[in-house]
């Protein structure tokens, strides 16, 4: 039996071995949490003592600085007399600070009509959760004004670069345009983005505790670089008025569409590329993207006639013919070349000399000249005048070239075909290179449009230098093309294409368009065309007018492209201070004096003026 006093010792024992197990552990655990705490004091003493830490520089500016993107400022565009055709301004920005604005109801809708935005834009960009949204970009002064006078919280007007073209919507498809962020979204903006775009900039702003800005004036102060300038060949003056001409007669035909292009026969330099319809690139909010094709470039078409010339040049050039040599051009108007291949004439005449030919334009006898050439010389002829090849000088976005297979694959009608422009395509460049080819006395040129670009402080880092030309045609034979055309004018296909100041020359078209769902020949779908020149004898331009799909019966060039043509280079030569190669009739020749049947003595006619 065991004592009391043992039983007593042997319950109490466990008990402060229990008691023991706990005190060790905790004096584990406030080791471990001293050591701990110690070793962050020793970071902390370490981080702030010895060593600059970027981590921490991260994490306040994470809270308290935030980085506002400002969109490059751009290099201007300018003509051939400095003109600018888009300048870069500082416009007004609305941006938000999402944290802080807050605004009731009729705040919001005040908001709303203001920018012209839905109240919907305004509750989705509210809703972030950032400290920085745009809320609309580059408004007006007069909507800045309206919403700084509203005086709300969280809303803050930003000074960034907008884009502003000077001229609205002259030369706008060419031009292009550059959307919010300044980046160019067509035309030269979109080709030359990299030249012209400059460094992007960032500016860093502050926020306090509550989540409100603190910006000051001075965050803007850094110069921000801006792109290159580029300076082009195009004369504002001159792209005014081909596109007056244009839009003139795009409406008389009821065409389409239309373009035209003014270029120096001599260098390529481009003066006017002018589009039918065109946009305001100042005011996008309503653009359609029919608006904006440059058919220019971006168009390939069948040109029909106006291809006539260079197949008389080359059977001129290697003495296969003569301009008076006489043709038997088929008093039916239909030569048949096989079965169920028939040549027509819509004016047919039984004979024409090889000048005739061209000035009534048959299509049965440049058949003939053709023949004499054979197919290759004949493909490689179109090839030589710069048809159905690329333009490397003019690299515009959707630019296209003309196609012509090779002659190899052409049967039946189709070496024919091609004599007189159908069965292959071209564009409105490739034309005017083989034009000015063929009236500049035969050197070949190249069409292009950029004449320098500078840097901004001024330096030159690109400018052109003209190429070697290649001679395809002797003076004589550029010569006596130049005379046959100015007979189209005067007693041929295009009476319409002469002005009263000047000589003219050119060759009218009229193509048929083929349809894209039967693959056939439309039966009231055309291309109604004419280039020309002037002066005959030295021609200071050259002159392309393209009217798609005209509605106004008849469908040919010489009724409603030539007056175009006309209009833009009366104008165009006056505005260059050509002087008028047309003697100016006496009095006396102009009103020869009548005679007095009662005195026998004669008198002059009373005659007015009206300038």
């Amino acid at each position: 039996m065991i004592p009391p006093n043992d039983r007593i010792s042997q319950q109490v024992a466990p008990k402060k071995r229990r008691l023991g197990f706990h005190a060790v552990r905790a004096t584990w655990v406030a080791r471990g949490v001293g050591l701990l705490f110690s070793l962050v004091i020793v970071r902390a003493f370490h981080i702030h003592i010895f060593v600059e830490s970027k981590l921490l520089h991260q994490i306040a500016d994470s809270q308290y600085s935030h980085a506002i993107h400002i969109a490059p400022y751009r290099g201007s565009l300018f003509d051939r007399r400095h003109s600018p055709l888009a300048i870069s301004i500082r416009a007004p920005s609305v941006a938000l600070n999402p944290k802080v604005f807050d605004p009731t109801p009729s705040q919001q809708r005040q908001l709303s009509r203001i920018l012209r935005i839905p109240e919907s834009a305004i509750e989705k960009v509210a809703k972030k959760s950032t400290y920085f949204a745009w809320l609309k970009r580059t408004i007006s002064e007069d909507e800045s004004a309206a919403v700084e006078q509203m005086d709300l919280a969280g809303v803050h007007m930003i000074l960034e670069p907008a884009r502003y073209y000077p001229a609205n919507f002259y030369a706008s498809p060419l031009i292009g345009y550059v959307g919010h962020d300044n980046k160019g979204l067509l035309g030269l903006e979109r080709q030359l983005d990299a030249e012209l775009r400059g460094e992007s900039l960032d500016v860093r702003h502050s926020v306090d505790a509550r989540g409100a800005w603190i910006l000051t004036n001075a965050a803007f102060a850094e110069p921000q670089p801006s792109g290159n300038s580029v300076y082009l060949t195009l004369d504002q003056v001159v792209q005014e008025i081909a596109e007056d001409a244009l839009s003139t007669w795009v409406a008389n035909s009821r065409s389409k569409r239309g373009f035209a292009i003014v270029a120096d026969p001599y260098s390529g330099e481009i003066l006017a590329m002018a589009n039918y319809p065109r946009f305001n690139p100042n005011d996008t909010s309503q653009l359609r993207i029919s608006d904006t094709e440059n058919s220019a470039t971006a168009y390939a078409f069948e040109p029909g006639s106006v291809v006539k010339p260079f197949v008389v040049a080359k059977a001129l050039e290697k003495k296969l013919t003569t301009e008076s040599e006489v043709h038997q051009c088929e008093k039916s108007g239909q030569l048949h070349l096989g079965k169920g291949q028939v040549i027509h004439d819509d004016h047919p005449k039984a004979f024409l000399t090889t000048a005739e030919v061209l000035i009534h334009s048959s299509n049965i006898c440049i058949y003939k000249i053709a023949d004499r050439l054979g197919k290759e010389t004949l493909y490689q002829t179109m090839k030589d005048f710069g048809l159905a090849a690329a333009h490397p000088q003019l690299p515009l976005p959707g630019a296209t070239h003309g196609t012509l297979s090779a002659w190899e694959k052409w049967k039946g009608i189709r070496f024919a075909n091609v004599a007189f422009g159908q069965g292959f395509t071209v564009t409105g460049l490739e034309m005017i290179e083989g034009y000015s080819t063929l009236v500049n006395g035969g050197n070949r040129v190249t069409p292009y449009l950029i004449e320098k670009i500078t840097a901004p402080q001024g330096t030159i880092v690109y400018q052109h230098t003209a190429t070697t030309q290649d001679s395809l045609l002797h003076f004589e034979t550029s010569k006596t093309i130049r005379s046959i055309l100015h007979r189209v004018t005067t007693e041929g296909t295009a009476p319409l294409a002469k002005t009263a100041s000047y000589t003219t020359g050119g060759k009218t078209g009229t193509a048929q368009k083929v349809d894209p769902t039967t693959k056939k020949y439309g039966k009231d779908t055309r291309v109604a065309n004419f280039i020309g020149f002037a002066p005959v004898d030295d021609p200071h331009i050259v002159v392309y007018v393209v009217l798609d799909e005209p509605r106004e019966k008849p469908y040919y060039g010489g009724k409603w492209a030539a007056p175009a043509f006309s209009e833009i280079v009366e104008r165009t030569l006056k505005y260059m201070n050509v002087p008028s190669d047309i003697p100016t009739p006496k009095l006396s020749e102009a009103h020869p004096p009548k005679k007095d049947i009662s005195s026998g003595t004669p008198t002059l006619q009373k005659t007015s003026h009206t300038l």
